[in-house]
């Protein structure tokens, strides 16, 4: 097999790749794996400055969009401005999130509102704007970012794991509806990565980060860019056949709890 093959594999050229919160942290490290390999990247998200700062490091045409994931009405609005003006989407990547650390019993329903509101109900309705085009071109793939929440049992963040359990749950019941129809289904479950916020949190927590890594097989933190090509991964012809999975980027975490 030629380098020819292998890029061909592995690369994204020619197509075009939506990503929510593709602004900062992983959303960002996908929309820059992205296009290296090859991809029209269009990231979307709230802050038109964050959005303006992260297009100009990924370089390589990247662009943007302001869009809140929770404004469900604006997503077909979203889907018709995006095929205007590049004609087609071949990639969904559906990263938005917000967090929630409270206690169970500290919970109150609109903090559990606000996490499906986004996590869930945002990313439900913007799949669903895409699907017609995606169902008429017989090719598609759509990617959701669950957590290890969603697996294993970590304290103070019941909303955002219940968030996540759905979101995962939603990746095997799509991929089951629609892969006959050319549209891949698939999610990534990240493991304890080395954002600057993360970073931030453990430095002021060393017991905390000495415990975590001593739940991770591999003994260290992952990156964003593990994050990212995980992505590229799943989005390119070399997972041609991956549909309805869990892709656990994490280091062997889950298996180490």
């Amino acid at each position: 097999m030629g380098q020819t093959r292998l890029k061909e594999a592995f690369g994204l050229q020619g197509k075009t790749a939506l990503i929510t919160g593709g602004g900062t942290g992983l959303g960002y490290a996908i929309a820059e794996c992205m296009a290296a390999a090859g991809a029209q990247v269009v990231i979307a998200g709230r802050r038109e400055d964050v959005l303006k700062e992260a297009c100009g490091k990924i370089g390589n045409g990247a662009a943007y969009v302001r869009y809140d994931v929770t404004d469900r009405e604006e997503a077909p609005k979203l889907a018709e401005q995006i095929l205007a003006q590049y004609g087609h989407l071949d990639i969904l990547v559906n990263n938005a999130g917000i967090h929630c650390k409270k206690p169970v019993q500290d919970v109150q329903y609109e903090d559990l509102l606000k996490v499906m509101d986004t996590h869930l109900f945002g990313a439900y309705a913007l799949t669903q704007a895409f699907l017609p085009h995606m169902r008429e071109r017989r090719s598609g793939n759509i990617q959701f970012i669950s957590s290890m929440s969603a697996f294993i049992g970590l304290t103070n963040v019941s909303a955002y794991a219940a968030a996540k359990g759905a979101v995962t749950s939603l990746v095997r019941a799509m991929a089951g509806e629609i892969s006959d129809q050319g549209i891949r289904v698939n999610g990534i479950v990240p493991g304890f990565i080395d954002t600057p916020m993360f970073r931030q949190v453990t430095e002021q927590d060393l017991p905390r980060k000495e415990k975590i890594l001593g739940h991770t097989p591999m003994k260290c933190f992952g990156t964003p860019e593990d994050i990212g090509w995980a992505a590229v991964y799943l989005a390119s012809q070399a997972s041609g056949f991956v549909t309805g999975t869990m892709l656990m980027v994490d280091g062997g975490c889950a298996t180490g709890f």
